[in-house]
């Protein structure tokens, strides 16, 4: 399953403004403007009920992430072993499952846009021993090269 950047971007970005938002409603629930009507309706505890909901629902969008992306990087380390393996074997083009394969590489051209220098280094060299070609050290290069293969396994 492929998420969009721009989702995972808003994720991120929406994780402090959703966590302030709970920290207000829950503060100052007594001074929040219809308190007076939700309990009335709700109950005493509803604005302690959305929050709770909330947060739950959040906590699930987070294991949902946590999910895809030990998926991500099991795949990446199967590609790793699979890759390594065949080559300590000298056979040529084994190991090089396609999928897996474009799998390492997003997730490696992902970490090229660190702010860590050594994260960067290490997804390039990585990319490099994948790929078997050095497309230096701007991820628009490799995402362009992504793009072209992942066109080219996927002609549709």
């Amino acid at each position: 399953m492929k998420i969009p950047g721009g989702f995972e971007a808003l994720f991120r970005q929406l994780t402090p403004l959703l966590l302030l938002a709970v920290f207000v409603a829950v503060v100052f629930e007594p001074w929040l403007p219809g308190a007076g009507w939700l309990k009335t309706q709700f109950g005493d505890t509803v604005v302690l009920r959305a929050c709770v909901a909330a947060l739950a629902f959040y906590v699930l969008l987070l294991w949902g992430e946590c999910l895809r992306l030990h998926t991500i990087l099991t795949g990446v380390l199967h590609a790793f072993r699979d890759f390594d393996g065949a080559k300590k074997k000298g056979e040529p083009g084994a190991g090089r499952n396609p999928k897996t394969r474009l799998e390492a590489a997003r997730l490696l051209i992902a970490a090229m846009r660190s702010d860590d220098a050594s994260i960067r280094t290490t997804s390039r060299h990585n990319l490099q021993r994948l790929v078997g070609q050095d497309l230096g050290a701007d991820p628009e290069a490799w995402q362009a090269w992504l793009k072209t293969q992942e066109q080219e396994q996927d002609p549709s």
